[in-house]
């Protein structure tokens, strides 16, 4: 008698979509691009992989230690499976599409794959669906561009209880300075800033720095 018990197991982390799951991933994968679509975004399509010294530049170097790396057979450097659709998209910008008149407006569905599940996420992979809105002439309106779109997509698929969380990078060191926090502050705010990790944000604002080490390294 054969068992098919060991077939079925899996990685940590990664789990087979089953019906109907799988239908209603791609409903609304479709629905979100038609509503990119009629917002003027067009779609783009990164590769699952790129050299990694590519892929880690810039903007995807936060996801350093989530890469998942092997070696290209044809040309012998290594490879980075990608973590995040976001640093590619950087890296088209700044490429292929340096000369395209600005704003870009780009959106992009696909999966990726990280090396371990986090806080929030215990998933290693997962579908990403997002818009990149590249040039814009005012910073303030580009920003309401992209939470008035994301309220507008999320909406038509059902989802109540919306929030809304704003990240942007240069806010932690002015929050930093205002507050004259330390260099070890700095560092683990960083560290758990790159993993939302919001119990971590907590015990920093709560506590010494020096009591955090332990669960940032967790």
């Amino acid at each position: 008698m054969n068992s098919s018990g060991g077939k079925a197991l899996l990685p940590t982390g990664l789990a087979d979509l089953l019906p109907p799951c799988a239908g209603r991933e791609e409903r609304a994968t479709r629905l979100m691009l038609d509503r990119f679509a009629a917002w003027g975004y067009e779609r783009i399509k990164p590769p699952l992989l790129e050299f990694e010294d590519g892929l880690l530049d810039g903007v995807g170097a936060v996801h350093a230690d989530q890469t998942l790396r092997l070696m290209d057979p044809a040309s012998r450097r290594m490879l980075g499976v990608r973590a995040d659709i976001t640093p590619q998209i950087a890296r088209i910008a700044d490429s292929r599409l340096a000369g395209a008149p600005r704003p870009l407006r780009l959106c992009y569905a696909g999966e990726v794959l990280r090396a371990r599940g986090g806080p929030l996420r215990a998933d290693r992979q997962f579908r990403q669906v997002g818009i990149e809105l590249i040039g814009a002439g005012n910073a303030a309106r580009g920003d309401a561009e992209a939470i008035l779109l994301a309220v507008d997509a999320i909406a038509r698929l059902g989802v109540a209880g919306l929030s809304i969380d704003l990240n942007t990078p240069s806010l932690a060191g002015v929050v930093c300075d205002a507050f004259d926090a330390g260099e070890s502050d700095r560092r683990l705010i960083a560290a758990a800033l790159r993993r939302k990790d919001a119990a971590a944000l907590r015990a920093i604002a709560a506590g010494p720095a020096a009591a955090l080490e332990g669960l940032l390294a967790a």
